[in-house]
């Protein structure tokens, strides 16, 4: 059986900006970010809408499942 190989970013997690976006999604988001240990320096990758390319839709930051708080850590 072969070995399971890790990919470095294996979760993306997207932050729609509708309407009801609020403060606390956003800083939650920001958090998540934060304590997984993305740069500062990294651009924040953009999601348009497929319908129109000038519609802004989201933000996504890509993360390690492990790297989430309360995350379960493997097993040795």
């Amino acid at each position: 059986m072969p070995e399971f190989e890790k990919k470095a970013v294996n979760l993306k997690l997207s932050l729609a900006l509708d309407d009801g976006l609020s403060w606390g999604e956003l800083f939650r988001f920001v958090e998540l970010a934060r304590t997984s240990g993305v740069d500062p320096g990294d651009q924040v990758p953009l999601e348009y809408s497929e319908r129109d390319e000038s519609i802004l839709e989201g933000m996504a930051v890509y993360l390690a499942p492990e790297d989430l708080p309360g995350a379960a850590q493997p097993t040795p």
